[in-house]
């Protein structure tokens, strides 16, 4: 055993070279952005998770003149239930087509419009600037809900996916192109069939990503 105390030190100095290297490289990207290195002020706090929540059909299919193409009411309750008490983040369509505020919960609506607001909603006018938000108000989680526009910029952000898929193929006009079965692990499978009163056969999955880009 004493034979082997020298490789161990050898390999313990190793390792904390190693991270004097990375702490170096860190502060040097930091310095250069001013603190800016994933190029928005926005540093993500691993103490929040970020999340998604979304619905589609087997050809991925989320949406439909600005709404769903489908009506599953309890898919409407799973969602209330996995949001509720926790910031929600959209763009502005995606808020429109719901309407309102949805109780119990926060609204945070990334839009491009300066002028644009509504009672009981807070806007930002960045993905980055709407999770910030999210982070300051002391959230263990953020819910990233739509479109796709806002899916496709938060998706490599996101740790955990709720995704409901449809077995029926719809007609529309909007898809989670930014969706890919191979960047993520289920977790969860909770299947229904609601075909025998007239509905749809469809899953419930939660995901996680297989990997994540870190510094």
């Amino acid at each position: 055993m004493t034979a082997h105390i020298p490789h161990f030190f050898r390999v313990v100095t190793e390792y904390f070279c190693h991270q004097r290297v990375m702490w170096a490289l860190l502060a040097h990207i930091r310095a250069v952005t001013g603190g800016d290195i994933l190029g928005s002020r926005y540093q993500q706090d691993p103490a929040v998770r970020i999340s998604m929540i979304m619905a589609m059909d087997r050809n991925r299919l989320i949406g439909r003149d600005n709404g769903l193409p489908w009506h599953i009411s309890s898919d409407l309750q799973y969602f209330k239930r996995l949001t509720m008490g926790k910031p929600m983040l959209m763009g502005r369509v995606t808020f429109e087509s719901i309407g309102k505020p949805l109780p119990g919960r926060t609204s945070i609506v990334v839009t491009g419009d300066a002028n644009w607001q509504h009672p009981g909603v807070l806007t930002a006018s960045s993905l980055q600037q709407g999770m910030q938000q999210a982070a300051d108000a002391g959230a263990a989680e953020v819910m990233v809900i739509g479109g796709a526009s806002i899916c496709q910029q938060a998706m490599p952000l996101v740790e955990r996916l709720y995704l409901t898929v449809i077995e029926h193929e719809f007609e529309g006009d909007t898809w989670l192109d930014s969706f890919d079965w191979q960047d993520w692990q289920v977790i969860s499978t909770d299947p229904h069939d609601e075909r025998p009163e007239g509905g749809y056969q469809f899953s419930y999955y939660v995901l996680d990503r297989t990997s994540r880009t870190t510094l």
